[in-house]
């Protein structure tokens, strides 16, 4: 059907939900069929839960008045504003806060409808949206607007460039905040868009869909405004955000033009490949989200104006009628024979100073391009500081002690991070962080527009809702690690880093899907990736980090197929928390990155007093002193490598690509366990035999601790019921029995044996935060056990002689706890000692990174050695290709 058939129909289709049937009588028979298919979807509430008056006033007509100086509750009706499809609007008056609101009382025959659209008001939150304030049983209580619609504008004829920016940019947004919370509009049109002195308010979701109401949802039920429906709604398909984007192109079409017109020739050319992409039939061919849309509008309200022709020549008015004829056959040339689209804005490159005495453990840009959050370590505190591009100071977030690697949600709105075993976000104005799930050992995620969280974890990848609560497994990954993940544009494919050491499957970048195992490897290389798809550009790029550059993958972002070979964009990446390059970028194509040397984690030795002593080699997250105290065991870059103290020499002590990490020495100092992509693994330190398999398993085993006469070995294992850590004694004689230490929901990790191997200290986090207790070994059966810590602790050793308890404080401090073990256990009080300037790994309940040397005077702590970050390096404006 034409668009003049939508328009008859969507005007009878009122008519007859306003005055009845009657309203068909003389109708085409064609639109009167469709009007009469759209009317039958409407059906009657048997809702009873209604207050008296408002049952008073379902007992009246639907097209009954209500009374002026009748109220609702507190709410005093003073006149009628207008009549809709759904229901009457009133101007009222709160007259507990004596402030004018506006009421929307719902018809009988749209209650299911009218308890859809509180909840989806209720779930936004802006000023482009009508703000809710109260919920009765059939009405609604919104703020009171003052201005007309758009619908009443447009009567007037078309809208300046300057508005319809303005005012499109504002539509945009509005949509793009419900559409993070998965709530789509429906019936976007001019009279649902009221247009006041400070901008646009978008009305009317009555008819928006989202998670948890699929009466609502069903295929086939056409539903809206025929007018400004998306193709494959009037088709009767699910339509997703992008249907919303549809009818914004057709709102900025008339708004352009006076008139309502799919594709007009009038419209200004800044705005026709704009609106022409809305409108595209296929949905995979329009804007991906509206926040790439109002970019666009906004980039255009922000280019500088050109100059008039007039004032340029002062040639007659023909003299420049047959120039423009000109030039507007060259551009339709240029048009239809190139294809060629507008310059995009020139790369520019800008520094951005950071605090004093501060270093960078991890940076994000914000999807729009607009902000960059980063994790600082200043002060001796490690939280998140903000810096928005159009401002000059940085912000820092209260609440984001101890984050690390944070993301944005695709609205650019929230700033995701993980910090104490847990996933956390927080406004990117401040205000209180909220915890959505426990998160042990995560690193890396990703936020998708449907609000579709995805962590790169222990086992495997792990799903939860923006909104916090139960934490699920995607498909077919059991067994299969993948971290730090990053959302493709279509929110649905992800792309993430495997490493075959903890794998089965090859290293490096793999596309997956959240739909179903059909990964793909893009790239060899092991490194945390970012997305870039600019908008209206098919084309995007996926960058990674190669020995310390970082480059740049061409990609399809529809065809998901690289499109070209790597290339060189920005030299001497510097590293930070978990050894990640210190690079990220937006959707569109800001790039930030810190420049500096590759890897600065060194083993420090210290005295008693916190003074540094001397530096031994590159380190990973894990040392271990040999029961000699004349070597290390140490796991930089996954391989588990030896360093002899007297000579400083290093040797590598897994080969081929088996790798390795978090290793244990025996405690005859001959073998050395470590976690591989099998279980737990046993290599002879000397002879060259092949690694012995101690332990097969499935989710993530790491070994931290021999029993002093050898026959037991303390881990931690990845429990799949609860995603958190239990502990056992693997018996290494006998037939390798399993014995329970602690398995609780809780996170229970990094267990050590005593000198003496009768006691086990442990890390849990039963509590909410981690703390250092201590359990008999073997366990007794009335669950004796110790707390150690107080306010938190974690990574405990003991000192060789048995005679105190280190663990390290929630502020890296490192604590000392006088301990006597016989005849039974005793505890004194913790007495801090130095701050370590540990390095964080991301995981405090995880690698343990110190050790105490045998005569218990110094401490071998792993230490970030990076020197303090001065400015983050920025590139606006890039494209692929340099395009």
């Amino acid at each position: 059907m034409t668009s003049d058939r939508w328009r008859q129909i969507e005007e009878l289709y009122h008519s007859a939900r306003e005055r009845g049937t009657e309203a068909l009588a003389a109708a085409d028979p064609e639109i009167r069929t469709e009007v009469e298919r759209l009317l039958a979807q409407d059906s009657e509430s048997g809702d009873k839960l209604l207050d008296q008056n408002a049952a008073e006033l379902l007992a009246e007509p639907d097209d009954a008045q209500v009374a002026p100086g009748s109220s609702l509750g507190p709410y005093r009706i003073e006149g009628l504003l207008g009549r809709g499809g759904m229901g009457q609007v009133y101007r009222a008056r709160d007259t507990r806060l004596e402030r004018p609101v506006a009421i929307k009382i719902c018809k009988r025959a749209f209650l299911d409808r009218f308890r859809q659209e509180s909840r989806s008001i209720a779930a936004i939150s802006h000023p482009n949206v009508c703000t809710l304030y109260d919920v009765g049983p059939n009405y609604l209580v919104m703020e009171m607007i003052e201005g007309e619609t758009l619908a009443a504008r447009l009567k007037r004829g078309r809208l300046p460039l300057a508005q319809i920016l303005r005012f499109g940019a504002q539509i945009a947004e509005a949509l793009a905040v419900a559409h993070a919370r998965a709530i789509v509009h429906r019936d976007l049109k001019p009279a649902n868009i009221m247009l006041t002195k400070a901008g646009v308010k978008v009305l009317d979701f009555g008819l928006a869909r989202s998670p948890g109401d699929p009466a609502l949802t069903q295929t086939g039920h056409l539903i809206g405004t025929p007018a400004y429906m998306a193709p494959e709604r009037r088709n009767g398909r699910e339509a997703d955000e992008r249907a919303d984007i549809y009818a914004l192109g057709l709102i900025l079409s008339e708004m352009a033009t006076g008139r309502f017109s799919k594709f007009p020739a009038d419209v200004p050319p800044v705005l026709d490949r704009l609106i022409r992409r809305c409108l595209e039939s296929d949905p995979e061919e329009r804007w991906q989200s509206a926040r790439d849309l109002e970019w666009e509008l906004e980039s255009i309200a922000q280019a500088p104006p050109e100059t008039s022709p007039r004032s340029r020549s002062g040639f007659p008015a023909w003299t420049l009628a047959l120039a423009a004829m000109a030039a507007i056959a060259l551009a339709a040339f240029a048009f239809l024979g190139f294809r060629k689209r507008p310059a995009p804005p020139p790369e520019a490159s800008v520094n951005i100073l950071l605090p004093d005495k501060s270093r960078v453990l991890s940076l994000a840009v914000s999807p729009d391009g607009r902000n960059l959050a980063t994790v600082l370590v200043r002060d001796g505190k490690q939280q998140i500081w903000i810096r928005a591009f159009d401002s000059s100071e940085m912000t820092l977030l209260a609440g984001t002690d101890n984050a690390t690697h944070p993301f944005w949600s695709a609205d650019s709105q929230f700033i995701a991070f993980f910090a104490d075993a847990k996933l956390k976000k927080i406004d990117r104005s401040g205000g209180p962080v909220q915890s959505l799930c426990d998160a042990l050992g995560v690193v890396g995620g990703t936020w998708n527009r449907s609000g579709d969280i995805l962590m790169g974890a222990l086992d495997q990848v792990l799903r939860v809702s923006e909104a916090g609560g139960a934490v699920s497994k995607l498909p077919g990954r059991a067994g299969i690690r993948e971290i730090f993940p990053a959302f493709l544009p279509d929110g649905r494919h992800y792309i993430a880093t495997r490493d075959s050491a903890t794998n089965t499957t090859p290293s490096g970048l793999w596309l997956d899907s959240m739909d179903g195992p059909e990964a793909e490897r893009i790239l060899p290389d092991i490194t945390r990736a970012e997305v870039v798809s600019p908008p209206g550009e098919r084309e995007g790029a996926i960058l990674f980090t190669r020995a310390g550059t970082l480059m740049a993958l061409p990609f399809d972002m529809k065809r998901l197929k690289a499109v070209g070979e790597p290339v060189p964009v920005a030299q001497e990446v510097a590293a930070g928390t978990n050894a990640t390059w210190l690079a990220s970028s937006s959707w569109n194509g800001v790039l930030a990155w810190v420049s500096g040397q590759q890897s600065q984690w060194q083993y420090v030795w210290r005295d008693a007093q916190g003074r540094s002593l001397s530096s031994a080699g590159e380190a990973g997250g894990v040392v271990m002193i040999s029961p000699d105290g004349k070597r290390l065991v140490g796991d930089p870059g996954s391989v588990i490598t030896i360093v002899d103290l007297a000579q400083g020499a290093t040797t590598r002590l897994t080969t081929g690509s088996s790798g390795g990490m978090n290793p244990a020495w025996s405690s005859d100092g001959r073998y050395v366990a470590y976690n591989g992509a099998h279980g737990i693994y046993r290599q002879a330190v000397e002879g060259g035999t092949p690694p012995e398999l101690l332990l097969e398993s499935h989710t993530l085993a790491v070994p931290k601790s021999w029993s002093p006469d050898g026959r037991y070995l303390i881990y931690a294992q990845v429990n799949p019921a609860t995603g958190s850590a239990d502990l056992f004694a693997l018996q290494l004689e006998g037939g390798r029995k399993a014995i329970v230490l602690a398995n609780s929901s809780a996170n229970e990790d990094q267990g050590q044996f005593s000198p003496d191997g009768h006691w086990v200290a442990y890390t849990s986090n039963e509590s909410g935060l981690s703390e250092i207790y201590v359990i008999p070994f073997p366990p007794e059966s009335n669950g004796s056990r110790w707390m150690i810590s107080r306010g938190g602790g974690v990574q405990p050793r003991w000192s060789r002689d048995g005679k105190k308890l280190y663990y390290i404080s929630p502020d890296w401090s490192l604590m000392a706890v006088p301990v006597r073990t016989g005849p039974i256990f005793q505890a004194g009080t913790p007495q801090s000692l130095f701050n370590t300037q540990m390095v964080d790994t991301g995981i405090r309940t995880g690698p343990m990174s110190w050790d105490i040397a045998p005569d218990g005077k110094r401490f071998l702590i792993i230490t970030d050695k990076s020197q303090e970050t001065a400015s983050v390096n920025v590139i606006l404006n890039w494209r692929p290709r340099g395009e």
